[in-house]
């Protein structure tokens, strides 16, 4: 095991239908579930029905998935198919580890919650050939979204767009 960092999410505020891309360790369900009374949070993992389900949501998050996809055209059409599903001004949040191939990670993640409560999880990424990195997400989105914030600390980014078309 690495080393444990400390994720404040203290201060994130989801928002409306939220579309939850991956596994997200029960956080995001946390953060919304402490920002609003009632919540819908669906989790997508595999392919998209977009006459069902087209710009219904109002957020997407992505909480330490990129990086387990290590092909970048995969990752570039996870974010298309899912940003096919968010409403034009609708948000997204990614939130991942920084990390180039050749490395590996294997760290205890503990995130602080609205409410204060913390929410602990481990996350490997085993992979040496697999690549992530705040430049290349923020690229991934550019001609989606306009990105308005951008964190990096530790081991670990965060941006957060506006879906522009």
């Amino acid at each position: 095991m690495g080393k444990t960092i400390i994720l404040n999410l203290s201060d994130i505020k989801l928002t409306g239908d939220i579309l939850d891309v991956g596994e997200s360790y029960g956080v995001i369900y946390n953060i919304s579930k402490d920002a609003i009374d009632e919540v819908s949070v669906d989790l997508l993992e595999g392919s998209i029905d977009e006459k069902t389900t087209h710009g219904e949501y109002d957020t997407c998050t992505v909480f330490f998935y990129l990086s387990s996809i290590w092909r970048e055209s995969s990752k570039v059409n996870l974010i298309r198919e899912a940003s096919k599903l968010v409403k034009v001004g609708g948000e997204i949040y990614i939130w991942d580890i920084n990390k180039e191939i050749g490395e590996v990670s294997n760290n205890k993640v503990m995130a602080v919650l609205p409410s204060g409560k913390t929410k602990e999880f481990e996350f490997k990424n085993l992979n040496p050939i697999s690549k992530s990195n705040i430049d290349d997400t923020k690229r991934m989105l550019s001609d989606i979204y306009d990105i308005k914030e951008e964190k990096v600390w530790e081991d670990i980014f965060f941006v957060k767009g506006e879906k522009i078309k």
